[in-house]
């Protein structure tokens, strides 16, 4: 009888193990979450790094269904709170893709962007967190980010985000094109991170 428990136990933990994503996957996927946050929400650099921060602290911390819409995810938008312009916090509220950026099909995650964006275009390049950053934040009991200051929305490079609701296909007229693969932008943010700062 002991043994059948232990093993039970085992396979459980095997199971719960199986749906945590791996660090890298995870890395993968805020960038890209966060990258087209940035182009609809018009991030400035400061909220760009802190934004893809908060998405692989979430990311990171789903490992099964009850984590999608759970602590995690309450926390994901508080912290959003703090770096997010109203205006843009009330956009990103109306966008589901963003607000619930996971979901459960199948017996799996899956990640709604996909279904807005195609894979493996970016628009800006890797933030510095993406090189750097590995989920400390949420270990934390206090938020990173409150009473921080982030500067201005980005009103030169993105898009000024329809606060209407709008929801044009990427891609359409009213929107520049994607320029960049990952690996393009992943070499981009490597180039940005080693450049001596601007004074």
């Amino acid at each position: 009888m002991k043994r059948f428990i232990l093993t039970m136990v085992a396979v459980l933990t095997l199971g719960a193990a199986a749906n945590a994503m791996s660090y890298k996957s995870a890395r993968d996927q805020a960038f890209f979450l966060t990258d087209k946050m940035a182009y609809e929400l018009g991030l400035s650099d400061d909220q760009y790094n802190a934004v893809y921060e908060i998405n692989i602290d979430y990311i990171m911390c789903v490992d099964t269904y009850d984590d999608l819409f759970g602590t995690f995810w309450t926390r994901r938008n508080n912290e959003l709170r703090y770096v997010l312009s109203p205006a843009q916090y009330q956009y990103y509220m109306q966008l589901e893709y963003f607000y619930r950026p996971i979901s459960w099909d199948n017996r799996k995650f899956v990640f709604s962007i996909y279904t807005r964006y195609p894979k493996d275009r970016f628009y800006r390049a890797a933030p510095p967190g993406y090189q750097v950053y590995k989920g400390s934040n949420r270990y934390f009991d206090h938020s990173a980010y409150n009473g921080r200051t982030f500067g201005a929305p980005d009103s030169k490079s993105q898009p000024k985000p329809s606060m209407g609701g709008s929801k044009s296909q990427p891609g359409s007229k009213s929107q520049p094109k994607p320029s960049m693969t990952k690996r393009q932008a992943v070499n981009q943010g490597k180039r940005q991170m080693s450049q001596p700062p601007r004074r």
